[in-house]
């Protein structure tokens, strides 16, 4: 692997990140090709050529304009507001990022990336989702972080959220990838979790530089850098025509995995999941599945965790879950029964079902029996 210079000055690069015109596609290929954003500014027209993706006129206009490119950004702004840029060239750039032929140049980064090689995995879907789809994203965000992944979503309302919120509850790191610069509130009704992010070694990544607005075109630009940096996209709910369906594309173009949560054949919102199926995406059903596939990619002491290997007092339970676990751990319950009970709604009744046997909390037995597989703690029921 050709090894890159970390050494151009902070100037240089915010002027190469300047020239969006020409394409992320050729700036990672001029990087690639010359190593250091100096010696691409310095680079004859000729030598410019080699790289692939130039059309004449951009390759004309770029020899005539270099010498009087204005950075991007003025750098003194990074300290004033606590912001690193991590360019294509620093050990800090996401491997699997830099691998994807259109890969920023720079990213403009809040917070800290992971340095260690634990893999990343994506969750994204609907923001107006259901309850249900929600919880989903949130068993599967808590579960898959508590396991070793670093989840990455985009910190939109919806699925986003609640994927960043569960992996801050499973006690471990995800990465927002946002359409705005990160000093940017956006969306405003995720101040708070933005906040969370930052206070447990999360991150907030953009390769907009500060000051930029949220733009609805960004959006799907974005989506590359989050199926970029993972080795997979997990769907959650997503309509025939959702955002989420051009992450999933992306990741499959970049030779990723791509996995997707069945939903109600009924429902619009499992239009865009069930499409991603017929089309070769991978059924997934719980994060326990995602664990076990990708067991070889984690540290050998964090491969087999899962919630129901922590102790008791970690099972990090509701009360409400507490209590239906409590009625069905002495014995099988059929549903009719639990319905019969009265204490839990026919549709959340459902939700927490399915949330408790995503979890491996308990288990579904023929003839719709429900089992628990731990005891929940005493007192909490």
């Amino acid at each position: 692997m050709r090894e890159f210079s970390s050494s151009g000055s902070c100037l240089a690069w915010l002027k190469l990140a300047a020239v969006s015109w020409i394409g992320d596609t050729v700036r990672a290929g001029l990087i690639k090709e010359f190593r250091t954003p100096e010696a691409v500014l310095a680079a004859d027209k000729a030598a410019l050529s080699r790289v692939k993706g130039w059309t004449r006129d951009r390759l004309d206009r770029f020899v005539a304009e270099r010498e009087r490119l204005v950075p991007v950004c003025d750098p003194d702004i990074f300290e004033k507001k606590n912001i690193r840029m991590v360019t294509f060239a620093d050990p800090e750039y996401p491997a699997l990022l830099r691998e994807i032929h259109d890969s920023p140049l720079v990213l403009f980064v809040r917070g800290r990336l992971p340095v260690d090689p634990r893999p990343h995995i994506a969750i994204v879907g609907a923001r107006n989702g259901t309850q249900l789809g929600f919880d989903i994203a949130r068993d599967f965000g808590r579960e898959l972080a508590a396991a070793g992944f670093v989840v990455v979503s985009g910190l939109a309302l919806g699925v986003d959220t609640f994927a960043h919120l569960g992996a801050l509850e499973g006690g471990g790191r995800t990465i927002a990838v946002l359409g705005s610069g990160p000093d940017i509130t956006y969306p405003a009704a995720n101040r708070k979790i933005r906040e969370r992010i930052l206070a447990e070694n999360g991150a907030l990544v953009s390769e907009y530089p500060p000051g930029t607005p949220a733009r609805p075109w960004h959006f799907p630009v974005r989506n590359r850098v989050i199926a970029g940096m993972c080795v997979a996209t997990v769907v959650v709910e997503a309509s025939a025509r959702s955002g989420s369906l051009i992450t999933a594309r992306l990741a499959a173009e970049q030779d990723r995995e791509v996995f997707a949560i069945p939903g109600n054949i009924r429902s619009a919102l499992a239009e865009g999941t069930l499409s991603l199926i017929k089309d070769g995406a991978q059924l997934v059903t719980s994060p326990h599945d995602l664990i076990e596939y990708y067991a070889r990619l984690l540290p050998a002491r964090e491969a087999t965790a899962s919630a129901t290997d922590r102790k008791e007092h970690e099972l990090d339970l509701t009360p409400e879950e507490s209590r239906l676990l409590s009625a069905i751990a002495s014995e099988p319950m059929p549903l009719d029964r639990l319905l019969a009970d009265g204490r839990w709604p026919r549709d959340r009744l459902f939700s927490l079902l399915l949330t408790l046997e995503m979890r491996d909390f308990l288990v579904k037995l023929p003839g719709n029996m429900y089992h628990a597989k731990i005891k929940p703690p005493q007192g909490r029921s």
